[in-house]
């Protein structure tokens, strides 16, 4: 459970609301004359994740190498499935050509590269306070 990303699960609602939310601009909740549909809810909660997943692997002087390479791969994942989807070549994959994908699949790609980068950067400041007498 340690080394999964967050964006595993954004996906696995993301193919849940799906097939429970055919049309995904149609209104889920409305309060006082704001109403907020599918897509809007799972771009929020992807991005919260994200963050959350950030947050998770930047505490200084611990070596998160592998949760960093996780989400990396988990957006190499989202990228090879939108890949896939756009060439029409396997019908049942037709479900991850549209904008609702790309969007998430832009902040998984963001994601990945400011983890590599916090984690390379923690790492670094752990290593120079220990060289120093």
């Amino acid at each position: 459970m340690r080394y999964i990303p967050g964006f595993a699960y954004v996906l696995a609602a993301y193919l849940a609301g799906s097939y429970f939310f055919p049309d995904a601009r149609a209104t889920l909740a409305e309060w006082r004359g704001y109403s907020l549909s599918w897509s809007e809810a799972l771009l929020a909660l992807a991005a919260l994740v994200a963050l959350l997943d950030l947050l998770r692997i930047s505490k200084a002087g611990i070596d998160n190498t592998v949760e960093a390479i996780m989400m990396a791969a988990m957006a190499g994942a989202l990228v090879l499935l939108f890949a896939l989807a756009a060439t029409d070549s396997i019908p049942a994959l037709g479900l991850f050509n549209n904008g609702l994908f790309v969007l998430l699949t832009l902040i998984a790609l963001a994601q990945a590269v400011v983890a590599i980068l916090i984690n390379a950067r923690s790492l670094r400041r752990s290593i120079d306070i220990g060289d120093s007498p």
